[in-house]
């Protein structure tokens, strides 16, 4: 596990304690049930943002309990969890759980992230690189090298910076606004807060390989996804 706190305050979390998990999905009806099922045994609220998708996501998720939220057209990973914030932040949640919707991603792992956001972190990520037996080791090298870039850029000591498994306090994202439309959005998302991050956390959760799909390509996407956070970093732009 790794901490890193602000010298400049200590984040305090608030009285009431109430996450909501974000889902970005696109075509994962296969999924997504048994992802919501999971995720509702230990957060009040699921939103899954399908994003355009052509099977049966939206009907899978609210059968399965879920608040939908259903995009007519794919605008990639950045534009749904966009559109997911902009209704979440708009409600009383305190912190966001983001998780990906195609299995990737234990929902019983959430309980260790938000103990970390219960004990103030305001931004903590689920790192699969503590027990990596499940991961490709491409993905683990392209991993390690997207870390370094990041880690330098925000001064954090970032571990899996291209999780998408992390939670978020509401009053963090509140303080910036994202433009990332597809797998860079984990890049800007650190990049943005890092100036405003009182205490990170970084915990272990399981690699699951075995299942789902994947829309990610390790080495020409973390080449990709680097550049663009230079070119958050220096120009605060949109995405390309």
């Amino acid at each position: 596990m790794l901490i890193f706190t602000k010298l400049r305050g200590t984040s305090t979390t608030e009285s009431i304690f109430r996450p909501a998990a974000l889902v970005p999905a696109f075509r994962c009806e296969t999924w997504v049930g048994d992802v919501v099922r999971g995720l509702l045994r230990h957060v009040p609220e699921v939103l899954v943002v399908d994003d355009g998708s052509d099977d049966a996501t939206s009907e899978a998720a609210r059968a399965a309990g879920a608040k939908v939220l259903r995009r007519l057209v794919n605008g990639g990973k950045g534009t749904a969890v966009r559109d997911g914030l902009a209704v979440l932040l708009a409600g009383d949640c305190t912190h966001v759980a983001f998780v990906d919707g195609d299995g990737q991603h234990d929902p019983d792992d959430l309980p260790a992230l938000l103990s970390a956001a219960r004990r103030g972190a305001d931004f903590v990520i689920g790192s699969r690189l503590g027990s990596p037996d499940g991961m490709p080791s491409r993905n683990r090298r392209a991993n390690e090298m997207g870390d370094k870039v990041l880690s330098r850029m925000t001064g954090l000591p970032v571990e899996d910076g291209q999780s998408g498994y992390r939670v978020l306090s509401s009053h963090l994202l509140r303080q910036f606004r994202l433009t990332a439309s597809r797998y860079a959005i984990e890049n800007e998302m650190l990049i943005r807060a890092a100036p405003r991050v009182r205490k990170f956390e970084v915990v272990p959760i399981r690699s699951i390989y075995a299942t789902g799909h994947r829309h990610y390509r390790p080495f020409r996407d973390t080449w990709v996804t680097s550049w663009l956070s230079v070119h958050y970093k220096t120009t605060g732009s949109d995405e390309s």
